[in-house]
């Protein structure tokens, strides 16, 4: 798709399917005619340095919502997790209809957070958080900022099994990450050198039950930016799949991808491989931590896991473009509605 249109029609449902370099697809969560306990709403930030990985996430699931923040610091081998309940009338919080403007903003009693579209696609995000993980404290200021071609992998994907279900979603892996992050005294600096970013925004309508994985990276190797989103879970994803690779902003679609994750072990290596072998990865995990919220019957699992990246891409011109240790983030993630 290329140019921009409704992504639902006065009936509610999809107009298109499908895959496209960024958000064409117009949202309105009013146009949905699913009962709010399933539209699924959040806005979730990757940063990415040499030796830690952040995330920062604002999630509306209908009567949960919540916002939380993880810094994994993989050379220490230490997480840090805490999530932040929000109580508001129904459970609704206002959550922009477009990834490419509006503010979202929590405050409440030890909780700031802030996610800001600037000017020509720069995205802020600020915290301050004095209780975060036992009074250790986290607050801060980053700025994200897209790389020149600002390709974003956006897909619509409906369920086969129930017709109002559906996701709408855009992922960007190629941001630069300017800040700094002050953990009790320590403080995460990120540097054009050393801190890239990726946005994962997402809409939808979902059925009862989902399981989904997802895999994102995003560094430097040999003077080159990579990104890259790869995942799937219970939709249909004929139209186009969620997989892509960026090389220096540009984005490379890819189609299936296969995960072979030790079901015994998954500390133990991923392996990552593109059904026309243009792309191949290893995963190295470092660190693993698994997440629960429930609220009456909504629940919401994750299983995380933080490490590095390396393997080889082929790019059109048939050159095999390899990369080694790049900092990535993976999870599998079990909904309930």
């Amino acid at each position: 798709m290329k140019t921009p249109q409704s992504l639902l029609n006065e009936k509610g449902k999809l107009v298109h399917t499908g895959w496209a370099r960024g958000p064409l697809w117009l949202y309105s969560r009013s146009a949905i005619r699913g009962a709010f306990t399933r539209i699924v709403e959040y806005d979730r930030y990757f940063l990415f340095s040499d030796m830690a990985i952040l995330v920062f996430e604002i999630t509306n699931m209908g009567r949960m919502i919540y916002a939380s923040v993880q810094i994994s610091n993989m050379v220490q081998g230490a997480t840090f997790y805490d999530a932040y309940r929000i109580t508001t009338p129904l459970g609704m919080v206002d959550l922009p209809s477009s990834c490419d403007s509006g503010t979202v903003k929590i405050k409440q009693k030890n909780c700031i957070i802030d996610f800001s579209v600037m000017e020509k696609g720069s995205r802020l995000i600020k915290v301050d958080l004095p209780t975060f993980y036992g009074g250790t404290g986290l607050r801060g200021v980053v700025v994200l900022t897209p790389f020149e071609t600002k390709e974003g992998l956006a897909t619509v994907q409906p369920w086969r099994r129930d017709k109002k279900a559906f996701r709408y979603n855009l992922r960007n892996p190629t941001y630069k990450v300017e800040g700094v992050m002050q953990l009790g005294n320590e403080e995460l600096i990120f540097t054009t050198d050393n801190g890239w970013g990726a946005l994962d925004w997402n809409r939808g309508c979902y059925p009862h039950g989902e399981v989904h994985y997802l895999a994102i990276a995003s560094g430097v190797c040999g003077g080159r930016l990579i990104g890259s989103c790869i995942g799937y879970g219970m939709e249909d994803n004929s139209s186009g799949t969620e997989n892509a690779f960026f090389l220096d902003g540009k984005l490379h679609k890819l189609g299936h991808v296969t995960f072979r994750i030790s079901p015994r072990d998954w500390l133990a290596p991923w392996y990552f491989s593109s059904d026309d072998k243009r792309l191949s990865m290893e995963f190295q995990p470092v660190l693993e931590y698994r997440i629960k919220h429930s609220l009456f019957f909504q629940t919401i699992k994750e299983r995380r896991v933080f490490g590095y990246i390396s393997g080889a891409f082929i790019e059109e011109t048939g050159s095999i473009y390899t990369f080694h240790n790049i900092p990535s983030y993976t999870e599998q993630q079990k909904l309930k509605l």
